[in-house]
């Protein structure tokens, strides 16, 4: 990163912790209203729409001749004659956030092109800030992390992060996806994809896979996970190039367990993997 992305990132951090409070504020002090957008898994709260209206102003604010590409104000979306976009879940884990008040998490990340330059994920309810830069490694709570050794784990060891979503589309597809997991050592799924490419960093999961999950879910975690020494695999889930389509993930540390899992794909999906 140059001087300015350096101050950009700096501004990022100072923005998410405010944003954070906020929503901690807004949470104690407001009733939580909830509405579904496509399904009853895929739902808005009223603080969705605040905290990211509050991260939008604030970035154009200070950089008004930026993009912006965020999850719920999606007439935002301005492309203008700049390198720089600025990519926001404002409460990536909404379920988890209005039934328990965690797991859940604010995510932003800044692109230059289509190059993540650094990104930030902040777990509110346990107060831990997730950041990293391109070159700049990773830190949690303003402390650096070393770049993790390869790991050269099978999937025998692996904890692997998987929806039922996920299973079910995947299945749907013609995957032996009960082989696969059969093989691991236990699956998770916590509702919240910046957290759980996080858990992959951290090495509490080996292994995230979805076909859920969009540009704003993934853009900040990637680059914490790549810092640390991981791998993300992003293609589009089909033909169309919008920025709001969904995306097909892979996260892990070790090759090793993901060219095992592999395997368990059907060639449909290993051929988009490997493109």
């Amino acid at each position: 990163m140059n001087v300015e992305e350096r101050e950009m990132y700096d501004f990022a951090k100072l923005l998410m912790y405010s944003a954070g409070s906020k929503l901690k504020q807004e949470r104690r002090q407001s009733v939580i209203k909830v509405k579904e957008k496509t399904s009853q898994m895929d739902l808005v709260t009223e603080h969705d729409l605040l905290i990211e209206k509050f991260l939008i102003d604030a970035i154009l604010s200070n950089y008004p001749d930026h993009n912006i590409l965020a999850e719920e104000s999606r007439e935002q979306i301005c492309p203008k004659h700049n390198d720089y976009t600025w990519v926001i879940d404002p409460i990536d884990g909404t379920v988890n956030y209005y039934r328990f008040g965690k797991d859940y998490a604010i995510s932003l990340a800044l692109y230059k092109n289509e190059n993540p330059m650094f990104g930030l994920v902040y777990d509110v309810a346990n107060s831990e800030m997730f950041s990293a830069g391109r070159g700049e490694g990773a830190i949690i709570n303003g402390h650096p992390l070393d770049t993790l050794p390869d790991s050269h784990d099978k999937l025998s060891k692996a904890v692997v992060g998987i929806s039922l979503r996920t299973m079910r589309e995947f299945a749907g597809l013609g995957m032996d996806v009960m082989g696969m997991l059969s093989q691991a050592q236990a699956y998770r799924y916590l509702g919240c994809a910046s957290l759980e490419i996080c858990k992959v960093a951290n090495g509490e999961y080996d292994l995230f896979i979805s076909s859920n999950v969009h540009e704003w879910d993934i853009a900040a975690a990637r680059i914490f996970l790549e810092q640390r020494g991981g791998e993300v695999l992003i293609r589009r889930n089909n033909e169309n190039r919008s920025p709001f389509g969904k995306l097909l993930v892979a996260a892990f540390r070790s090759p090793l367990i993901w060219t095992e899992a592999r395997q368990y794909l059907p060639l449909c999906l290993r051929d988009k993997f490997d493109a």
